[in-house]
């Protein structure tokens, strides 16, 4: 048996009233039901034909006959779930559960966390930008393609502050806790006791939630993460990479063009004197990573 209320229209029907309603009426609550817990697998589960079809990363799949009478079967007719649950196959053979925005934030975090190689990942997305740099084109693409690579050097940045931040900070529950006690958002929270109580234990599912949400390329935010939570400062003079970051700004967003209009360019030389930027930046942080661990935290639980 599931949950006890059920929605109809506008208002709230009981497992006795649904019981003793009309086929018309079941078929609708149990279809609203359904409907708001599962969908088609194509409206959101990944498909990947060389994995053979859909990778079920909510759950599933599922068939509507059986998860109706897991729900239903105790209060509703057999018959009415079958003829539901036929017209429903019709539509959709195998259904998906709906994710909420916490299953999004748990996969995000999760397929972070398993991987540690964040740094060697980085150096590859570097290589291939590189290799990509030396494409022989028409003088007018050559410099889309620039404008393309000059962003993607960005957004390798920021995959690896994200990475390397996430999977550390989940690697340690010393670190974990650092964490939430010096995000200002967290930090200046004011709880009653009952509320100290639970909030350990929604710690976790909140900065996952947090996390999810942070630009990484936006250094003003990331900077202080880094400092407050591992310990790690930034190195001097990133005035360059703020301007490229801005730069990047205007390509993403702008279509290329500057806040008055003006057409942005790059070149190879600017380029890679980004590319050497960034790859200083990560090997000075991620030298400084390696360095973070349990050692400092054993004794630190939430």
């Amino acid at each position: 048996m599931g949950t006890s209320d059920y929605v109809y229209g506008d208002s709230i029907i009981s497992q006795d009233e649904l019981e003793n309603a009309d086929r018309e009426v079941q078929r609708e609550v149990m279809e609203t039901w359904f409907r708001e817990r599962f969908e088609d697998p194509a409206n959101s589960t990944p498909y990947d034909s060389g994995e053979g079809g859909y990778i079920w990363i909510w759950g599933g799949p599922f068939e509507a006959e059986e998860v109706l009478e897991g729900e239903f079967l105790d209060v509703v007719p057999e018959d009415v779930i079958k003829e539901l649950a036929e017209e429903l196959s019709g539509e959709c053979w195998d259904w998906a559960p709906i994710p909420k925005d916490s299953d999004y934030d748990d996969y995000l975090i999760d397929d972070i966390v398993k991987g540690t190689q964040f740094h060697s990942v980085f150096l590859e997305g570097i290589d291939n930008i590189r290799e990509l740099a030396e494409a022989k084109l028409p003088v007018p693409l050559k410099g889309q393609l620039l404008l393309m690579l000059y962003a993607q050097v960005i957004t390798v940045l920021e995959t690896y502050l994200c990475e390397a931040f996430v999977s550390t900070v989940f690697g340690d529950p010393g670190l974990l806790k650092r964490f939430v006690e010096t995000t200002p958002e967290f930090k200046n929270e004011k709880l009653s006791l009952s509320e100290a109580y639970s909030a350990a234990e929604t710690a976790e599912r909140r900065s996952r939630t947090y996390l999810s949400d942070v630009v990484w390329h936006n250094l003003n935010r990331v900077k202080p993460m880094y400092l407050d939570t591992l310990g790690i400062e930034f190195p001097k003079g990133l005035s360059p990479l703020f301007g490229a970051i801005l730069k990047r700004h205007d390509i993403v967003h702008r279509s290329g063009k500057t806040k008055a209009g003006e057409l942005v360019s790059t070149s190879i030389e600017e380029l890679e004197s980004l590319i050497v930027m960034v790859i200083n930046l990560v090997s000075d942080i991620d030298e400084k990573v390696k360095g973070c661990g349990k050692q400092d935290f054993e004794s630190e639980e939430f």
